[in-house]
């Protein structure tokens, strides 16, 4: 019996821990890739995607490239609230809800080979560094246009499959072609922890390192 006190002490402080501890959601990108694709799978009533960037007090809307698609605003966000199980939801204008998540930020690097070979007939590449880019759906485009190498888009998931599944998350990095931006043309996996993801299919090549906080 003299234990019951205690155990209920445990119960409580467990549950204060586990609170929310902030009415806005933290800095960084949210969005609800995992949400809109996960309804489409189900056969749900189709989600547009939605992105939020936050930073110093402020947000804005953003599309998949993290390209500002409104003001910033001073917090809290229109529409966001924190629920009760932790989890933050986006009230849209059809009063129906959907589920942002917090993207890990990761450095990437791009590199596609060019259609013409350098005048000494060596191969030539067009190289980008330093890509910012988040594991919610985060996109990031190189070639195309006058560059002289086709164009090519990389996207980073961390995919959570809904229960019951046995499939187990994973970081994701895919390749899209422009013409079909919805449908990768190869993809590379690893644990959703894991520090480094890469792929190489010879004419496109490229990493994502996750930034140290």
């Amino acid at each position: 019996m003299a234990l019951r006190p205690l155990i209920a002490l445990a119960t409580l402080l467990s549950l204060t821990a586990a609170a929310p501890t902030s009415n806005h959601p933290s800095a960084g990108f949210w969005t609800n890739e995992e949400d809109r694709y996960f309804t489409a799978e189900k056969g749900g009533a189709a989600l547009d995607w939605q992105g939020i960037e936050i930073a110093g007090g402020r947000w804005r809307s953003t599309d998949a490239y993290g390209a500002g698609k409104s003001d910033w605003l001073p917090l809290p966000v229109s529409g966001m609230a924190r629920q009760a199980d932790g989890r933050w939801w986006l009230t849209l204008a059809d009063g129906r809800r959907t589920e942002l998540r917090h993207g890990a930020t990761f450095t990437c690097w791009m590199a596609i080979s060019r259609f013409a070979k350098k005048a000494d007939g060596s191969e030539d590449t067009l190289f980008a560094g330093k890509i910012r880019l988040h594991d919610q759906g985060g996109r990031v485009t190189l070639g195309g246009g006058d560059s002289g190498a086709p164009q090519a888009i990389f996207r980073l998931r961390n995919v959570v499959w809904p229960a019951p599944s046995t499939n187990r998350p994973s970081l994701v990095l895919y390749v899209i072609k422009p013409e079909a931006p919805e449908k990768a043309v190869s993809y590379s996996w690893v644990d959703p922890d894991a520090r480094l993801i890469g792929v190489n299919l010879r004419w496109v090549q490229g990493s994502c390192t996750r930034d140290v906080a």
